[in-house]
């Protein structure tokens, strides 16, 4: 009995360090709720942002977005998917482009991927909205055409996040 105690307790030890050490994926996008800015040549543009928001539990955000370049809006929903343990997301376009986005872990920050045949131009493209600090990130878009092996820039932003700030909507 003694020895099923010692191997209980090492056991629970085991589990309580690692869970002290370890961020679980699934809190990846703690930081995420809020309206989110670009920041251009050091200046907010306060014509494009995304508005984030929690959804009907913690691990689900519902996502507004204001593109500037034509005031166009979108809406999505990025969720951890317990069955499959990885983030999820969705993206819905006024102008009716639907897509749904797989998402997977690459150097500790998570992405998603989805394939594209836009007028023949066929590729995987992939972005992340990686933390930077300071209610800052990058959002980094990139497209494949083969499968991931290498990838080339589409655009890189940074975003600031500002909480309290009115917009035009």
């Amino acid at each position: 009995m003694k020895l099923f105690t010692f191997f209980v307790t090492l056991l629970l030890s085991t589990c309580l360090l690692f869970s002290q050490n370890a961020k679980p994926d699934s809190t990846y996008y703690d930081f995420w709720e809020g309206t989110w800015y670009p920041i251009e040549n050091g200046k907010m543009d306060t014509t494009s942002y995304f508005k984030v928001k929690k959804g009907i539990n913690s691990l689900v955000f519902e996502e507004d977005w204001r593109m500037g370049h034509d005031g166009s809006l979108a809406k999505a929903i990025r969720a951890w998917d317990i069955i499959n343990q990885k983030w999820q997301y969705i993206w819905m376009h006024e102008t009716g482009l639907f897509q749904i986005w797989d998402g997977r872990k690459v150097d500790g920050n998570w992405y998603i991927y989805k394939h594209f045949n836009i007028n023949g131009d066929i590729y995987l493209s992939r972005q992340t909205w990686i933390p930077t600090g300071n209610d800052e990130l990058v959002r980094i878009s990139e497209k494949s055409y083969d499968e991931g092996k290498t990838w080339q820039l589409r655009f890189k932003y940074n975003y600031k996040k500002v909480n309290n700030f009115q917009t035009k909507d």
